[in-house]
Parts: structure tokens; C-alpha cells; sequence
């Protein structure tokens, strides 16, 4: 199995950084991410489903989802945001 080398390792390091600095202002820029992580945190919690991933995808693909998350939003102390 072939390593990379000092130069490659150190481009792939920064890359890592860049990444990593480019995904934090991202996230800093969609605090709705927050609320919406949350919310589907606590919705799974307290369900316990046996099959997380069916529970996803029918909680991400729910009508009225987005109003739900404006609304927490709106209220700070949902959710512990």
C-alpha cells in the first residue's frame, strides 16, 4: 500500500482545513441547521423507532415541516437553541 507523500500530506491537510473552515461558515450562516437537527434529535428520542433511517426519511419529507422549524426559530428556548 503506497503513503503519501510530505507534499501530498500537507495538501491534504489543508484541504481538510479549508473544508472544515468553509462547512463552519456555512453552519454559522444557516442557524435554521440547528433547529432542524435538533427537533429531528428529539422527535427520534423520544419515538425510539427501530428503523432510524425509514424514521428519517419520512420526518425530513413531512408537510409542514418548514413551519415547524421557522416557528422554533422564533422561539429561542425550543429545543434548547
Amino acid at each position: 500500500m503506497d503513503s503519501l507523500t510530505e507534499d501530498q500530506q500537507k495538501a491534504l491537510n489543508s484541504t481538510k482545513m479549508e473544508m472544515r473552515i468553509a462547512n463552519e461558515i456555512y453552519i454559522r450562516e444557516h442557524k435554521e441547521l440547528k433547529h432542524l437537527v435538533s427537533h429531528f434529535m428529539s422527535k427520534i428520542l423520544q419515538e425510539k423507532p427501530d428503523d432510524t433511517v425509514a424514521f428519517a426519511a419520512t420526518y425530513f419529507t413531512t408537510p409542514g415541516l418548514e413551519e415547524v422549524i421557522k416557528e422554533d426559530i422564533g422561539n429561542p428556548s425550543t429545543f434548547g437553541c
